[in-house]
């Protein structure tokens, strides 16, 4: 039986999937060849549900899905779901690079 947690953490696995035309990786990226929560030809992300107003972020998590990006030759992303707002984490010079190629320079 899944705790209330587990399965708003999968909804929005699902919605995620569905918004970067991606899938959904089964087991939360337990085997070895599939890392990550949700996954596309461009992202890795993983995924973090909380109904609190805070969560901490730990580094290993950080590195944990920026090594296993690289690795699949995607880019790493954080997803955040907190106290009813979806908010995504990227390295920095990920961040500058999708914004320079938004506005062109």
């Amino acid at each position: 039986m899944k705790t209330e947690g587990q399965k708003e953490s999968l909804k929005h696995e699902k919605r995620l999937a569905k918004i970067v035309g991606g899938s959904r990786t089964a087991a939360s990226g337990a085997f070895w060849n599939r890392k990550g929560d949700v996954r596309n030809d461009e992202l890795l992300i993983e995924h973090k549900w909380t109904g609190k107003k805070q969560v901490t972020i730990k580094s290993e998590v950080l590195q944990k899905i920026t090594k296993e990006a690289i690795l699949d030759s995607r880019t790493p992303v954080l997803g955040l779901h907190l106290d009813g707002e979806n908010y995504v984490v990227l390295l920095e010079e990920d961040f500058f690079e999708l914004r320079n190629s938004i506005i062109g320079e």
